[in-house]
């Protein structure tokens, strides 16, 4: 939490008082153990008289130093868990004066000898650089984020629950895309067509899906079905946050199971260069460079460029995709109060591709002639099967700090995806004289044309301050949103029957028409407030924001339109404890809601959808020791009203007589001690419809399974024959699922084991710095399994065992 300095003439008192051996209450006597406790800090760059009497202050120790020596001098930023020694050490860096605890305890604040280096007295600093919640992480253990918040706060102080992943952790995992970089993360599923289709991402989050996706802050556009939403590259990415339950306070229309927030790399003042050459499985190459630096000798301007190629197959006969992808970046810092940074993204993806789901007899159960479909079989026509998107980013980011108790930030994003999906889907086995044939199914040929746009404005002030011992972190803000939509459904239901066992059909003729056409639009203005407010060891947040949408519906088809205003106030509040010893319960309650784009049947009415509402109440506790390890868990209940469902009577069509239950246990861990990299989680999770139109009131969802469990570690060698040498491993378990809506079967569980290699060149040979090699291998014994089902056609194989060898240089 930012801090105001405190008043001159108290800033005085308390110095001369400390001179004189007479410190006040507030500083109280040196106790020898509050030397050696660690404890979270979190003050930003201040008067340095002030930020050294805050660290004595609150840690009950003395300070002993003359005022002259600290006149007009700025403290530097002290932000993560030290010593009060360690922290003051840190405040002082680049201000020529050293400190030293005297034989009472006191800390102790001299002048540094001329060559400038700081004495660090008996005690050495420990841990890592000063988090930036925005920046990079080093390791897999983020400590801080701003996406929770929009501030930049420690992860102990957030009363909900936040999974970091990082680019060490993405690179380490050899992940190829959102999906497979969140496979080890608590309270999600990774399973369905995306685990093996690696075209697109749908992430479900607490039994609720999709999940809402971000870049930046910004929204990226999203209709919740198959196409239409851009793929952000995981090579771009510092980190991914998943914020879970409810976040409409900050961001507006949002599910209630979460949001995931990807944060760009941008440019560095320190030049770095890296270029990346792989192959894998199914004939892949990859190529991919990532150079920053400064363009002047002030650093006042500086650059990034990530460039992005690969081509191969999959896993599926006949499927094949490309990407061809750079992202420049450039920001301007012409003091240290003001930074602009401006980003674009061009990416094109050009896939031969193929969602196909599955009958559950043949890929869950054997047929009546005891066989099963193969994994790799292609029920679609290559001639037709066709995927292409075009996606485009651009924006801007600009902060300004006034002084040092009020910032204000601004982003702009406009986020354009134009995709196209030529394929089949499966309908449903063929009668016969004899009967239904378990071996021959009819399919829909369908043509999904849609170009999705977003703009993303967000203007924020936020004001560190103090009311007595209260101190505020108080953000207002005023953000709008504009999202488009517009899609073309061309669909033949009489498609060629084919062969599930002995597909020779790929050839078909049937031309699908137009069945369904929209264009529809959502305008949504939100005022927040958000106050995080601590007083001693108590963090409360409270939040309230308004909003107003206006959501345009369009069936282009049937000539009608629908409009419809809606404006809803969303709230939440949480309350952290946080000890001197790093463990930290809270208690929250959250809200969330989604306007709804579309109608129900004309024949209906044609009625605009009510926005979808949730709630949800969340108990946790996270433990951070030191900034190396961090343990977090929470109990949680959830309830989403005005869910949309199918119309069963117009199939074309939705209607919005649905509520979702959802209530569950997450547990993770996180650790980077010496040369170990731990990660575990566990997650049980009881989702069920508590109101539908399905005639299953009361079953359990088939979104997500109930329990799922993951642990992988890194091991890094360290001794003179394995130097540079790092091993690692992991096991995903996800438990039994239902695998329809009406609970009339399940899939099995099944556990997944990935493995990872690789080699710093350097230790071989110093003239190879720089230079590293690595292999990641996925479900490494080649475990055949069904990843998930939603209905009787609708069951995915999961992803078969796949190879990546990479080579990489930086320098």
């Amino acid at each position: 939490m930012s801090y105001v300095p405190l008043r001159p003439c108290l800033l005085a008192l308390t110095i001369a008082l400390s001179i004189t051996g007479h410190p006040l209450s507030a500083v109280a006597g040196p106790l020898v153990n509050e030397q050696s406790a660690v404890r979270a800090f979190d003050l930003p760059a201040a008067p340095l008289g002030a930020t050294l009497s805050r660290i004595a202050r609150d840690s009950q120790l003395t300070l002993s130093v003359s005022p002259a020596l600290l006149q007009g001098k700025t403290s530097a930023p002290v932000r993560g868990r030290f010593t009060p020694q360690q922290a003051a050490e840190r405040a002082l860096a680049g201000s020529g004066l050293g400190l030293s605890v005297t034989e009472s305890g006191a800390l102790s604040v001299y002048p540094l000898a001329e060559t400038g280096t700081l004495n660090l007295g008996a005690t050495t600093v420990s841990g890592r650089v000063a988090e930036d919640a925005r920046g990079a992480v080093d390791g897999f253990v983020a400590t801080r984020s701003a996406t929770a918040t929009k501030t930049d706060t420690p992860i102990l102080e957030i009363p909900q629950t936040i999974n970091v992943v990082t680019a060490d952790q993405v690179q380490a995992q050899g992940a190829r895309d959102l999906t497979q970089a969140l496979r080890y993360t608590p309270g999600l599923s990774t399973n369905g067509y995306t685990d093996r289709n690696t075209i697109a991402d749908e992430i479900t989050s607490r039994g609720f899906a999709p999940t809402l996706l971000y870049l930046d802050g910004a929204y990226l556009p999203s209709a919740g079905s198959l196409g239409g939403t851009p793929q952000i590259d995981p090579y771009t990415l510092e980190r991914i946050e998943v914020l879970k339950g409810p976040s409409s306070v900050l961001y507006g229309q949002n599910q209630p199971g979460g949001m995931i927030n990807m944060v760009s790399k941008l440019p560095s003042t320190e030049a770095a260069h890296q270029i990346k050459v792989g192959t894998g499985s199914f004939d892949r190459y990859n190529l991919a460079f990532d150079f920053t630096g400064p363009l002047d000798e002030a650093k006042t301007l500086s650059y990034r460029l990530i460039g992005v190629g690969n081509t191969g197959g999959e896993q599926v006969g006949h499927t094949k995709d490309s990407r061809q992808l750079l992202a420049p970046s450039f920001s301007w810092m012409p003091d240290d109060d003001t930074e602009l940074t401006l980003y674009a993204q061009i990416q094109r993806d050009d896939a031969l591709a193929d969602y196909q789901s599955l009958p559950a007899v043949g890929s869950l159960y054997r047929n009546s002639q005891g066989n099963k479909i193969d994994r790799d079989t292609f029920l679609g026509d290559s001639k037709w099967n066709d995927y292409k998107r075009d996606q485009y980013v651009v924006g801007y980011q600009f902060s300004h700090a006034f002084n040092e108790a009020m910032t204000y930030r601004q982003s702009l994003s406009y986020i354009d995806v134009n995709d196209r999906y030529k394929g089949f889907y499966l309908n449903r086995f063929v009668t016969t004289p004899e009967g239904i044939s378990d071996t021959h199914a009819s399919r829909t040929k369908l043509d999904w044309r849609q170009q999705n746009s977003s703009y993303t404005f967000d203007n924020h002030l936020q004001s560190d301050f103090a009311t007595g011992p209260l101190q505020h972190t108080l953000l207002v803000g005023l953000d709008y949103r504009d999202f488009t939509r517009k899609y073309q459904g061309y669909n033949l239901s009489g498609s060629e029957i084919i062969d599930l066992y002995n597909p020779t059909n790929y050839r078909t003729t049937g031309v699908p028409t137009l069945t369904t056409q929209w264009d529809n639009r959502v305008k949504q203005t939100g005022l927040y407030v958000q106050d995080q407010i601590k007083l001693d060891n108590f963090i409360l947040t409270i939040g309230g924001r308004h909003d107003w949408a206006k959501v345009d519906n369009n069936d282009l088809l049937a000539d009608t339109r629908a409009m419809q205003n809606d404006n809803k106030f969303t709230g939440r509040v949480g309350l952290t404890y946080v000890t001197s010893f790093g463990l930290a319960p809270y208690i929250s309650y959250t809200e969330s809601f989604l306007p709804s784009v579309g109608t129900t049947a004309p024949d209906r009415g044609g009625k605009a959808f009510k926005p979808q509402l949730g709630k949800q109440y969340e108990v946790g506790v996270k433990y951070q020791p030191d900034d190396s390890t961090l343990l977090t868990a929470s109990v949680f209940e959830i309830k989403q009203q005005n869910v949309l469902t199918g119309d069963l009577q117009y199939l074309e069509y939705q209607i919005q007589e649905g509520e979702v239950s959802s209530r569950g246990i997450e547990l993770e861990g996180k650790s980077s001690y010496s040369n170990i990299d731990l990660i575990a989680s566990l997650s049980y999770l009881d989702v069920f419809y508590s109101k539908s139109n399905y005639d299953n009131k009361g079953n359990r969802s088939e979104a997500q399974a109930p329990w799922a469990a993951s642990v992988w570690a890194d091991y890094h060698f360290t001794g003179n024959v394995l130097q540079g040498v790092t091993l690692g491993g992991g096991a995903r378990y996800t438990g039994k699922s239902y695998g329809d809506s009406a609970n009339t079967f399940k899939t099995p569980s099944f556990v997944i084991y990935d493995a990872t290699l690789s080699y710093d060149l350097a230790a071989l040979d110093p003239g190879f710095k720089g230079v590293s090699t690595s292999l990641n291998v996925q479900n490494l014994f080649d475990r055949e399994y069904v990843s998930s089902c939603n209905y009787s056609f609708g069951c995915y194989y999961g992803q078969q065992r796949t190879a990546a060898l990479e080579v990489k240089y930086d320098w």
